[in-house]
């Protein structure tokens, strides 16, 4: 998807990309360190951040379509170097949303061969992962969204 409507899609996606990567994020730490909000926001979190990373691609992909029209800068490289990046994050951080989720669930943690001791050094792993990445997706976006305003409007 290279336009939308006529215009490049890239500008128009790529705010999508990231309200949702934010959004994730803060929502991941929430889950991560609050246990009451794993609890009520249920499958939510994992089902905002699987939208999230599919926008990604889509966004990654009309970004290249826009590169190719445009000559070509030190910025927008960058831009789209930490653009290609951007996905490393949020893969791992869909997969670990996901997996916190699973572990809320008696249904499943009732399944595991596991000792509530295990299960329980295992949730806490789990969250802290999830944190740690929540916050470098965060940076990262920042980064990234930095560089693409610095790659249009200069400085």
């Amino acid at each position: 998807m290279d336009t939308i409507n006529g215009l490049p899609a890239h500008p128009l996606l790529v705010h999508f990309a990231i309200v949702g990567v934010l959004a994730t994020g803060v929502v991941a730490l929430a889950v991560a360190l609050w246990p009451r909000a794993r609890t009520r926001l249920g499958v939510f979190p994992s089902i905002f951040a699987l939208v999230t990373l599919i926008v990604l691609p889509i966004t990654t992909s009309a970004g290249e379509a826009l590169e190719h029209t445009l000559p070509p800068t030190d910025a927008m490289e960058k831009h789209t170097a930490l653009g290609d990046e951007l996905i490393l994050f949020v893969g791992p951080l869909f997969g670990l949303v996901a997996l916190l989720w699973l572990l809320s669930l008696p249904v499943v943690t009732d399944r595991l061969p596991l000792s509530p001791k295990a299960l329980a050094v295992l949730d806490v792993v789990v969250r802290v992962a999830t944190a740690a990445l929540a916050i470098a997706a965060l940076v990262m976006v920042i980064l990234v969204g930095d560089s693409g305003a610095r790659a249009v409007w200069g400085g």
